[in-house]
């Protein structure tokens, strides 16, 4: 008997591959996997489509933190307002970095035309005051902080801006005061 050739080798071997799926339908229905002849780990397949899931859920849960304002560009808990004995500080809950905002500052009524606003040391280790509106008459840095100086007209509700830039990331917990009325100010600085 000769050696069988190469060709002949695939011949047999698609033959009995052929008889051993016919004989498979004819004992039962055959499964997609089997009508496929796919060798897949359903177990591994499962899992991995568990970890899909989930991460959908946390995209999900992005998206919703985003659009409340937790990224720091907009939303409902994208700025935080607190009160100082009267007056009204609005600042940004979440800045970025890098990325210019502003701080607004509406004084109470006063008899008084120069209000002080101090800004406390933790302030300049994390972030760039880039500018005021208006302009202070006098400004200084002290021990206690950064003091501004602002002129405004007596018994009329003022509007102060004081624009800044984080230097880095990270959380500043911080004091500004006005007229010697003390606030806690907390930024998330975000990348």
């Amino acid at each position: 008997m000769q050696p069988l050739q190469r060709n002949q080798l695939k011949a047999v071997a698609l033959e009995t591959e052929a008889t051993a799926t016919y004989a498979r339908y004819q004992w039962g229905p055959m499964t997609v996997a089997e009508q496929l002849e796919l060798h897949e780990h359903r177990a591994f397949q499962e899992k991995y489509w568990t970890v899909q899931r989930w991460a959908w859920v946390g995209y999900g849960f992005v998206v919703v933190a985003a659009l409340l304002g937790l990224s720091g560009a907009g939303g409902v808990f994208a700025r935080a307002r607190i009160q100082a004995d009267g007056n009204e500080i609005d600042y940004p809950r979440f800045a970025r970095w890098q990325t210019q905002d502003t701080i607004s500052i509406a004084f109470a009524p006063t008899g008084e035309a120069d209000r002080r606003i101090l800004l406390s040391p933790e302030f300049g280790r994390g972030i760039a005051i880039e500018g005021t509106h208006p302009r202070p008459s006098r400004s200084s840095a002290t021990a206690a902080g950064e003091e501004l100086i602002v002129h405004v007209r007596p018994g009329e509700r003022a509007m102060a801006k004081i624009r800044i830039k984080p230097d880095a990331p990270g959380i500043v917990r911080a004091t500004m005061s006005i007229d010697g009325a003390r606030a806690a100010v907390t930024l998330i600085i975000l990348p």
